[in-house]
């Protein structure tokens, strides 16, 4: 609401919808399309609704803001209203073939959500034995190259050993044990 037409820091400007009638502004129409009835408002309508200065003393015309302001009580009003119905209308259950539909859809996302984690369980429990599976079958892989190992390194440290124990075993030709050196790649050089 204002007297003189400025632009406001609140939004573009946007053009007055009323006249003046010899300098005073003549207040935006209120009346509805029902005589008696007044017309929603809007926010524009309220951002340029301007009221009659008042002559010989300071203020605005106290029968238009009075106007107006009913006019906006009445406007709050409906939307309350109107607010409250949507409110009920979205907390009440639909009826007929829109709650049969409905209940037929909820039902059906339910069988689905149900499969679903029937799925998933059965794939867990796939994904489970397959994961124990593997690693029996790694465990057994390791077990097998270690008991490899464990031979391989076996015989040669037999060999090893048991070459030595015949070098020191067997009388040199200057009287000492002679000891040789054998194929076995794990003997110091």
């Amino acid at each position: 609401m204002h007297v003189t037409h400025e632009e406001h820091d609140h939004g573009p400007h946007l053009p007055h919808s009323h006249a003046s009638v010899g300098g005073a502004p003549v207040p935006l129409p209120v009346q509805g399309n029902v005589p008696g009835q007044f017309a929603l408002l809007t926010a524009p309508m309220v951002h340029h609704q301007v009221f009659t200065v008042v002559r010989l003393r300071s203020g605005y015309d106290l029968a238009e803001v009075d106007t107006f302001l009913a006019h906006v009580e009445t406007t709050l009003s409906l939307l309350w209203q109107d607010n409250t119905r949507l409110r009920e209308r979205l907390s009440t259950p639909p009826t007929g073939v829109e709650g049969e539909t409905i209940a037929a859809a909820q039902r059906e996302a339910l069988r689905i959500l149900a499969a679903a984690h029937e799925d998933a369980e059965r794939l867990r429990g796939e994904a489970a034995a397959a994961a124990d599976t593997l690693a029996q079958a790694a465990r057994q892989a390791i077990e097998e190259r270690l008991d490899s190992v464990i031979t391989d390194h076996g015989r040669q440290l037999h060999h090893t050993l048991r070459a030595l124990l015949d070098d020191l075993t067997t009388p040199s030709p200057e009287g000492t044990a002679a000891v040789h050196t054998h194929d076995d790649p794990a003997a110091p050089e």
